[in-house]
């Protein structure tokens, strides 16, 4: 398995001083896009994988102890 690669951004409203963190980490199978308010409140994590030829969106919204969402996106 090779070294998965990790980016940290922070997205802020133009018009206040709200802000959320966003945190991404790509691996050789799939891609999680992590969403903070601070620095440990995780709000929801993306996540993007490819099964059977179709790539897939599993929604967490942590945050709101809500059950998995699973979306294909498309077919390749």
């Amino acid at each position: 398995m090779k070294t998965p690669i990790c980016a940290n951004f922070i997205l802020q409203s133009t018009d206040s001083n709200d802000k959320i963190f966003i945190v991404t980490t790509i691996e050789e199978v799939k891609a999680i896009i992590e969403v903070q308010d601070g620095v440990e409140n995780l709000l929801g994590v993306l996540e993007l994988t490819i099964e059977q030829g179709d790539v897939i969106a599993k929604i967490l919204r942590v945050g709101y102890k809500e059950k998995p969402i699973k979306i294909k996106l498309c077919t390749l």
